[in-house]
């Protein structure tokens, strides 16, 4: 019973959240092919991320995500990449993999600066596990259990929209969960359609030169799930000759972020702590997330401008 009312109460709370049903990240700027596909190959080099999230560190058996990407250019304007992920919660776990591929384009050109535009897609394919020895109820041997499903493999396709102006502003629109593929690992008959339904991500972020050596760069994501609210995130990173940083973030009714990082010889690291201010504040300590980069450059180096490498 213990176990169930966990369950319960992190249902109860996703409600709250605007119906989570993607992993939530609170340095999504870091690694935005992950979101959006249309980033692939975008940059020179090859960047490696490398992310862990544990939500709600006070609750057993809580969300927690690691994931594993990377893209690179191909040439000619084409790009590919791939993520592995794993998400579990519970007695449940979702573990999967995604092919991506991306074309750019130059849209005009003023002066020095490049409009490109680049569109992606990827297919994914996950495998969800009930691990069934985790499930009590007062009923021994529960019909609704036995028959459960153990695992499902279950196929969905995610497409983005990517533009951006050098290293100076960007824009980009992905659909996740095209697909919107239907789960329903217990496997009982009723009326109610269990689909991961669309997820849509905007996302938009500027560099400022504030000074010879500090950067400002705010971002901002929004996310809209289909027959539910929208939920967004403002960030803001200040970046000290492009090694050394802090950044705050506010997700709406979900929680106040800090974050530091340092980037070195090819390595970023980033660090955050989320701060509850949901209902579910009175039973967590807060999220952390931790994401490590480490970026290939090729023999004619990577994208850079006068203050070094970009990560648009």
């Amino acid at each position: 019973m213990k176990t169930l009312y966990i369950i319960l109460l992190i249902l109860i709370c996703s409600f709250a959240v605007k119906g989570q049903q993607m992993a939530l990240q609170s340095q999504y700027m870091f690694d935005k092919f992950t979101l959006n596909p249309a980033f692939a190959g975008t940059q020179k080099g090859v960047p490696i991320h490398i992310g862990m999230r544990r939500q709600w560190s006070a609750i057993t058996e809580a969300p927690a995500t690691q994931y594993l990407s990377s893209n690179f250019n191909l040439g000619g304007g084409l790009g590919a990449g791939v993520t592995f992920f794993n998400e579990a919660t519970g007695p449940t776990r979702r573990t999967g993999l995604g092919l991506s591929g991306a074309y750019q384009f130059t849209l005009f050109k003023s002066g020095e600066n490049h409009h490109q535009l680049s569109l992606g897609a990827s297919a994914l394919l996950s495998q969800h596990v009930l691990d069934k020895k985790k499930l009590e109820t007062y009923l021994p041997d529960d019909p609704t259990i036995i028959a459960a499903y153990e695992n499902q493999l279950l196929p969905d396709a995610t497409f983005g929209v990517y533009y951006h102006n050098e290293d100076k502003y960007f824009a980009a629109l992905s659909i996740a969960n095209l697909i919107q593929t239907k789960t329903d690992i217990l496997n009982i008959a009723n009326n109610v359609q269990n689909n991961f339904v669309r997820n849509y991500y905007l996302m938009a972020g500027i560099n400022i030169d504030a000074s010879s050596s500090f950067t400002i760069q705010p971002t901002v994501l929004v996310q809209a799930i289909e027959a539910t609210a929208i939920q967004f995130d403002i960030s803001s990173r200040f970046i000290y000759e492009n090694k050394y940083w802090v950044g705050a973030s506010y997700r709406h009714q979900d929680a106040i972020v800090g974050m530091f990082g340092l980037n070195y010889s090819g390595i970023e690291f980033g660090y955050s702590y989320d701060v509850t201010i949901s209902n579910i504040r009175a039973y967590s300590n807060g999220s952390h997330e931790l994401h490590l980069t480490y970026r290939i450059s090729p023999k004619n180096g990577v994208k850079s401008s006068k203050r070094g490498v970009r990560y648009f």
